[in-house]
């Protein structure tokens, strides 16, 4: 079955924060009855966790007995829907995506009308599937319907940022008040930030918005832990690797099932040549669901530590993973960056990239795309790619490595040292191999000026 999960998306879209959001938790409780705040939890954030994922199952039974019982209801359904995406985003069973999907539509058969939070789960659904266009259709609708909720409007604009419309989505975030009580919203104007060159504003917006999640006692464990993960991430393309490695320990403290928690470690442990500590991190994530990426750190890690064979066996794994996702209709960006990195299969690499581009035409697309057609040697390609990839200055250390190698090769050796210096003073340590290859190309390069 796990073999089956390598559809984890992570949603914002259902997240608590979002006013109709909160009504849906442990069946329409009134949050704030039971609200907490807690100001010391920052850097002890487990001191108070409400684990709402251990009775989840139960809940779900629940539900489903009242949608057995009154079918004809469309309440029921919403709420179990609602329910079957928070399983999913705590487990990764894939199949609890098409069970909401289900509920959701089910529920919208029945009150086709009014019922915007059964669309709203919808739309989440077919998002963590990779039907990004479905569910922009969707909640555009629902949008016509309710031009200034914030939910909708947030949610449209995370769809528009997959689908690699920016300004499309900054406009649509610039028709919103200053919204800083939800915590959905925050995490979409925080991504736009991190991919428009803001990287600075997205970690102060996202860990504001962490400290909000934290101070209440009943927010859900998974999402608490969602935001120290993503506020991880952004430390991490910062450079800052104390706070990152901080930020990831608290969300398994939250929520010990978080995957992207252990991905974040071994990638942390990885660049630092921790190699022993990457890969039990990623052993504990491949435990829960095993993805391409955090499969790839474990067979890099077994490679460092000598163990060849069990390397080769993680990359047969990989394939199979990969292939898996295939049969589903999606390409899964994270093998063609696998295949590009360790120069294997290299024109299936970039017929995923191509893939991909065609789907969503997103920043990390392009730089997909970039790569793979470099390591193909279809260099004008990957400029092209490369220059669509980095144009609106996003600040990661990674894409810019990237288009400097891909700028040098094109011989424009002014912009190659531009953006490797950039990516080096952005994160010295942001790649186990690469990070240590733009060091050597500058010196290469200022040897001969």
């Amino acid at each position: 079955m796990y073999l089956r999960l390598w559809l984890i998306v992570l949603c914002l879209l259902v997240l608590p924060g979002q006013p109709w959001a909160q009504a849906l938790d442990m069946g329409d409780q009134n949050n704030s009855q039971f609200a907490i705040r807690n100001s010391q939890l920052t850097g002890k954030s487990s001191a108070l966790v409400f684990p709402d994922y251990l009775q989840r199952s139960h809940i779900i039974n629940f539900y489903e007995q009242e949608v057995h019982k009154s079918p004809d209801s469309p309440l029921p359904l919403r709420l179990l829907a609602a329910q079957y995406l928070k399983r999913f985003r705590e487990t990764g069973d894939v199949e609890d995506l098409l069970r909401a999907e289900q509920a959701a539509r089910s529920s919208l058969a029945i009150q086709p009308y009014r019922n915007g939070i059964s669309s709203m789960l919808l739309a989440s659904a077919l998002l963590s599937q990779h039907r990004f266009q479905e569910a922009l259709d969707l909640v555009t609708d629902s949008q016509r319907l309710v031009p200034s909720e914030p939910s909708v409007v947030s949610l449209t604009a995370s769809i528009q940022m997959e689908l690699g419309n920016y300004e499309a989505a900054h406009q649509l975030l610039q028709t919103l008040p200053d919204e800083e009580g939800l915590s959905g919203h925050n995490a979409v104007v925080a991504r736009y930030q991190e991919l428009t060159g803001d990287l600075a504003g997205a970690r102060e917006l996202l860990e504001q918005t962490m400290q909000q999640m934290d101070s209440f006692y009943t927010n859900s464990a998974e999402t608490r832990a969602w935001f120290h993960v993503r506020a991880g991430d952004l430390a991490f393309a910062s450079g800052d690797l104390a706070l990152s490695l901080q930020r990831y320990q608290e969300a398994l403290d939250l929520f010990p099932l978080e995957l992207a928690a252990f991905t974040g470690l071994a990638r942390l442990y990885a660049v630092q040549h921790r190699w022993q500590e990457a890969l039990e991190a990623a052993n504990q994530g491949i435990e829960l669901v095993p993805l391409v990426e955090t499969l790839g750190y474990k067979a890099d890690a077994q490679r460092a530590l000598g163990a060849r064979k069990g390397a080769a066996e993680t990359e047969a794994l990989i394939e199979v993973v990969g292939h898996l996702s295939q049969v589903k209709g999606i390409y899964d960006r994270a093998l063609a960056v696998y295949y590009t990195e360790h120069g294997i299969h290299l024109p299936e690499a970039l017929q995923i990239a191509q893939r991909e581009v065609a789907l969503r035409d997103d920043i990390y697309a392009e730089d997909t795309l970039a790569w793979a057609a470099a390591a193909n040697g279809h260099w004008q390609d990957a400029q092209r790619a490369s220059q669509q990839a980095t144009r609106y200055g996003t600040e990661d250390a990674l894409l810019l490595f990237h288009a400097g190698t891909i700028a040098l090769h094109c011989g424009d050796r002014e912009v190659a040292i531009k953006q490797l210096t950039q990516a080096l003073n952005l994160n010295p340590q942001f790649h186990y191999k690469y990070a240590d290859e733009a060091r050597r190309v500058l010196a290469d390069l200022e040897e001969t000026l």
